[in-house]
């Protein structure tokens, strides 16, 4: 198995940072952007508590909510509730299922999470149906957002005190995905925008970082947190307005993808 980030211990508050469930409108637009027929059979790998895979389940699709991390599997049963949804423990990189079984595959938020990426992605192409679609949702940020270069500048900070990969440790870019999906046969179709993602002050989001709250830490020694956090905050108060609001990410949108472009 390669590396992944475990998300296990920050069930009870994942919500807080992710959203509980995606709104009832965006589903909608999601599948019919997709051509999903109601109905149609959709997999959510990575789903975590449940925040697309509860929401399509809601509005009639047939779906599995993969996840190796079963406190994430059971926060998504209980909230839940009568949606129809089989829940699956497994990793993304094995995955359980025949091949051309699924019409639609939900990767949202994972491939930056694990370093065989790649793995997941041929995976998903071998589960999907002949025009089967995939929906990639990024959600990291791009390079010029001052939040992406705060984390960068944390992974540089961790990087200098010895921690080769202290997180993250799949695609770096949206454009290393998309140019990996094309090379196994995915064609884009389309590209849905949501929106901005929740805005925080850049002071918020640090304190977030140092409390463990968000995963940049959760590989790293104690010793090594003490010395580059202060670093971290240092830095942060010398090329930033910390009080100003951004949206986190800038811009939420999904890229679709269909199997072979049938």
């Amino acid at each position: 198995m390669g590396q992944r980030a475990d998300f296990s211990a920050n069930a009870p508050v994942y919500d807080r940072r992710h959203g509980a469930v995606l709104a009832s409108n965006v589903a909608e637009n999601l599948a019919s952007t997709g051509a999903l027929q109601r109905g149609a059979r959709v997999l959510d790998v990575g789903a975590g508590t449940g925040r697309v895979a509860i929401a399509l389940a809601s509005i009639g699709y047939k779906t599995v909510a993969l996840d190796p991390a079963m406190p994430m599997l059971n926060e998504l049963r209980a909230k839940a509730l009568e949606s129809q949804i089989l829940v699956v423990a497994g990793e993304g990189a094995r995955l359980p299922f025949a091949g051309d079984s699924f019409d639609g595959v939900i990767l949202a938020r994972i491939l930056y999470l694990m370093s065989d990426w790649q793995v997941l992605l041929r995976e998903t192409f071998d589960v999907l149906k002949p025009g089967g679609r995939l929906f990639h949702e990024w959600g990291n940020g791009q390079a010029n957002e001052a939040w992406v270069q705060i984390r960068e500048k944390a992974r540089a900070l961790f990087q200098h005190a010895g921690i080769d990969v202290p997180f993250h440790p799949g695609a770096r870019t949206e454009a290393e995905v998309e140019d990996f999906a094309t090379k196994l046969g995915f064609v884009r179709s389309t590209e849905l925008p949501i929106g901005p993602g929740p805005l925080m002050t850049l002071r918020d989001f640090v304190g977030r970082v140092a409390s463990g709250e968000l995963s940049y830490i959760w590989n790293v020694p104690k010793e090594v947190q003490e010395s580059c956090l202060p670093l971290l905050k240092k830095w942060c108060e010398g090329e930033f307005d910390l009080e100003r609001p951004v949206p986190i990410p800038r811009e939420l949108h999904w890229r679709i993808y269909q199997k072979g472009g049938i």
